[in-house]
């Protein structure tokens, strides 16, 4: 351990255990001593952890509680992931119950500090799930500590008999996931169920029960033996085993311990309040508390302390119900459109209409629909997207694609032409007050993609430059219901890395970057009407489909967020319509793979898979039988061969992380993949069969998009890491690697004969997109080879060579924006535009995604990809305060 991470310096080991390292150390900005906690390789490693670690630290700093271990800072240091708590001075509760029972009073008293610290906790949504004696600590002056929120492992579907600890985690586990501590865990994690704040209560009464008796509540010899327990039976009664114990409090630990969760306390105010009304002195009820002898004919106790003790059971097990929240109901949903192409909503500052786009005739143009009447009318003309209504709700603001420019329209709801307004632009949000418009202009300087904000007033006049972003794109321009900032998704121009949201201040200081939580995409940004930003995020990729998306509400002052809503299928765009009411669009999207003979074109061909999958990617093996390719249909992404013979399908991978685009070796014994095992993509080898995977490149941060030489000695991948961005070749051991083309270049293909490496540029290495180059494998040096794959979708340009070297297969767009496959053939030094022809889709019902060729040059086989989209209204979302400046 070095001596220092960032300011703070290492003094000396205070312990270790299963979530790693813990020094004492001082501030040396400060001045104060603090504890440090250095996180294991496991957790550092992962990014869905580590993010999920530094989501909930954040939450946890913010509640600033005297019964929670504070969070002072977290960082990272020469790749060393630490954590700095505040340094504590005393033992855990797990020592002080080494000699047994504790007094009925100090019981109490921890017992209360622990209710109210969950409390603070419960309120910002965050779930303990690993209560135990280990996790709370007492200082020297009384205080009990919380330990451990949100210091989470990544959770792992593991037998329950194995279980020996786990980790924290927050709101809710994923179904079928066992965490928790064997002998304090709740029945409903034991059964690998869904869990929430209530399964603390249970370990809270376990913790209870052990104060008060000196023993475990559900402790077994066998670790199988004691979840049974959990799960069937009831601890020893503590008002007849330890006689001293109040009974009042006895009823209120088997309160906690009830199986069903509905049975238990449902929050944990009201478990504090219950235990407030309890006496905190054993003597103020020895002698007089049992309710046994309240019952038995030996003796009757005078009415009022008869009176005072009932009074106290009665508050104790009634405040759970007098005080309980009342229980909150969940969102409701409405479809509100249904042509299957419907998104990008913008919802009238008077709640009443909807202004979205829809390419249900053919072409995206801008629909209106009204909440009331239902009814749905075109706009505009198009092809036209991303609109935006005035403040006044009069007009329009939508861009309208140019040739190869695009630029900012306008047009009045009531009737008229749409007119120019300002270009170029790629996205345009209105001024609060409705007198200015801020834009955004993407293009090429100096070889280096470039994004900018202006403003400009409604009348065309007055523009200038408020922030510019290099190797970055800006999209989802949104400006603050304050008027002083302009949001907008920041996100690298090779669409690698993770998104951010960028602030733009109007007074010409610095943008502020806020990180997402999560590593999916962002899908929509919207203001909220009590200042915070709206964010839509998906918690899976572009090679995955749909899975859960949330709605964030992040706070743009610190960059702290809330999470307001969850659902499948929420596929991109957010608006606010009202109070509690939000507009979205679900939808979802399926690709399958069909393989055609190349001989005859427009031919149907056959399905080699079918269904809800997301197969994508496909490449031949050097037999020609099998085709191998990633699909979704294991959950995540994974690589999969299907024969092209018999339609076998048997999957080659099978890890947690995402498996993408697979290549064959030449001798077809090694297959390589992209993979996101390492927290970031790299470039992986594996046995014909999936086994032994092991790494093959050092990127450090993207590498996609594997082929390997014909001697299978190279490889060669694209690398979207901003200090490494172009196309690289390295030795099969991750050694001599050698930038071979540098920019914004993707997609490698290897010649068959191993001289050339072809690649696809985009608008962001200055030349027109989906353009297909070429270099030498041996030195970089350019070939005279052009193809022009133009388009505007994921995935144009993507191209296989011919086997025999004389041709590309590529994805392109014809002069009626629709996509699909074309060959042309490929002679250095010469112009072959001429040659180019037609294969495979181009036809308005068809788009296809990916594409392979079969070695004997006689097949081809696409993943045709299908994308459904539908507006959705949302009411009942706690947290939606209204529209900025609109309904309230």
């Amino acid at each position: 351990m070095n001596r220092y991470l960032g300011p703070y310096e290492i003094l000396s080991a205070l312990g270790a255990g299963g979530m790693g390292e813990v020094y004492r150390a001082r501030d040396t900005k400060l001045n104060r001593e603090v504890a440090i906690k250095v996180l294991p390789e496991s957790l550092a490693s992962d990014p869905a952890a580590l993010e999920r670690f530094e989501r909930e630290a954040h939450a946890v700093a913010a509640l600033s509680h005297p019964n929670i271990l504070a969070i002072h800072d977290f960082g990272v240091e020469d790749g060393v992931s630490f954590a700095v708590m505040e340094l504590l001075e005393g033992e855990t509760l797990h020592a002080k119950l080494q000699g047994g029972a504790l007094p009925q009073r100090k019981a109490l008293d921890y017992a209360q500090q622990m209710a109210q610290g969950l409390a603070a906790a419960h309120d910002r949504g965050i779930v303990h799930r690993d209560l135990k004696p280990e996790n709370l600590f007492v200082t020297k002056d009384g205080r009990l500590k919380i330990l451990d929120f949100g210091l989470a492992k990544k959770a792992e579907r593991q037998r329950t008999d194995a279980v020996t600890s786990a980790p924290t985690a927050a709101r809710h586990t994923d179904p079928g996931t066992v965490m928790g501590t064997v002998g304090y865990m709740s029945p409903e994690q034991v059964r690998g169920l869904d869990v929430d704040h209530r399964s603390d209560l249970f370990s809270f009464g376990t913790i209870l029960y052990e104060m008060l008796s000196g023993e475990r509540a559900f402790r077994r010899e066998t670790t199988p033996e004691t979840l049974t327990a959990i799960l069937r039976e009831e601890p020893p009664e503590l008002s007849t085993s330890k006689k001293s114990i109040d009974p009042a409090l006895a009823g209120l630990v088997r309160h906690c311990l009830e199986k069903s969760p509905d049975e238990r306390f449902q929050s944990a105010r009201d478990l504090a309040y219950a235990l407030s009304t309890l006496p905190s002195s054993s003597g103020a009820v020895s002698g007089a508390t049992s309710l046994v002898s309240l019952a038995g004919p030996r003796r009757r106790l005078p009415s009022a302390l008869l009176g005072g003790v009932v009074g106290v059971l009665v508050g104790a097990l009634a405040a759970g119900l007098l005080l309980r929240p009342k229980p909150v109901e969940p969102p409701s949903f409405e479809v509100l459109t249904y042509s299957g192409s419907d998104t990008q909503p913008s919802v009238s500052p008077d709640g009443k209409t909807i202004a979205f786009v829809s390419a249900r005739d053919g072409k995206n143009r801008i629909w209106l629909k009204e909440r009331a009447g239902g009814g749905e009318v075109a706009l505009t003309e198009g092809p036209d997207t991303l609109p935006r209504f005035s403040p006044d709700g009069s007009s329009v603001l939508f861009v309208r694609g140019v040739a190869d420019q695009s630029a900012v329209y306008r047009v009045p709801l009531v009737g008229g032409e749409a007119r120019k307004f300002v270009g170029p632009a790629s996205d345009a949000d209105w001024s609060p007050h409705g007198r200015q418009i801020g834009f955004l202009r993407l293009g090429v300087q100096n070889g280096k993609v470039a994004t900018s904000i202006h403003l400009v007033e409604v009348n065309g006049a007055n523009e200038r430059l408020i922030g510019r972003v290099e190797n970055h794109i800006l999209t989802l321009l949104r400006w603050s219901p304050d008027g002083r900032a302009l949001a907008a998704l920041e996100r690298q121009a090779t669409g690698s890395g993770h998104p951010r949201i960028a602030l733009f201040p109007l007074d010409g200081q610095e943008p502020r970057r806020l990180e997402v939580p999560g590593t999916g995409l962002v899908r929509g940004l919207a203001w909220n009407g009590d200042g915070r930003l709206l964010v839509l995020v998906g918690s899976g990729s572009t090679f995955i489909g749909s899975r859960t998306t949330r709605v964030l509400a992040m706070d743009p002052r610190s960059g702290r967020t809330r999470a307001l809503l969850s659902g499948i299928d929420l596929i991109g765009d957010v608006d606010v319509v009202g109070p509690g009411s939000l507009v979205l669009v679900t939808g979802g999207r399926r690709a399958n793979l069909r393989e055609l003979p190349l001989a005859r074109p427009g031919e149907a061909g056959r399905w080699l898979t079918r269904g809800s999958s997301v197969d994508r990617q496909p490449v031949y093996a050097p037999d020609g039988e099998w085709v191998a390719f990633n699909s979704n249909r294991s959950g995540n992404s994974d690589i999969w061969e299907v024969s092209t013979k018999t339609g076998a399908v048997r999957r080659l991978t099978d890890d947690p992380a995402d498996d993408i685009d697979p290549a064959y070796t030449r001798d077809g014994k090694h297959i390589l993949f992209g993979s996101y095992r390492s927290g970031h993509f790299e470039i992986w080898m594996a046995e014909r069969d999936g086994s032994g995977a092991r790494r093959v490149s050092n990127d450090g941060l993207d590498a996609e998009n594997p082929a390997a030489t014909p001697d299978g000695q190279w490889i060669v991948y694209g690398s979207g890491s901003p200090e490494k961005r172009g196309i690289w070749k390295a030795r099969l051991d991750g050694s001599a690697a050698a930038r071979l083309a540098e920019g914004a270049v993707v997609m490698p293909e290897i010649s068959p004969d191993g001289r050339l490496v072809s690649y696809v540029t985009s608008v962001a290495a200055g030349a027109p997109d989906g353009t297909i180059r070429a270099v030498r494998f041996e030195d970089g040096a350019p070939v005279p080879v052009e193809v022009v794959a133009r388009g505007t979708r994921n995935g144009t340009g993507r191209h296989r060579w011919m086997p025999g070297g004389d041709a590309f297969l590529f994805l392109t767009e014809d002069a009626k924006g629709e996509y699909g496959v074309a060959m042309q053939d490929v002679t250095p030094g010469r112009d072959t535009s001429a040659t180019r022809r037609p294969v495979a889709g181009f036809v308005a019902d068809s788009l296809i995604e990916s594409l392979g060729v079969s070695p004997d040059r006689a097949r081809l086989t696409v993943s045709e990809l299908v994308n459904s989209s539908s507006l959705l209204l949302a009411d009942g979302v706690e947290g939606v305060a209204g529209r900025p400046g609109g309904v309230k």
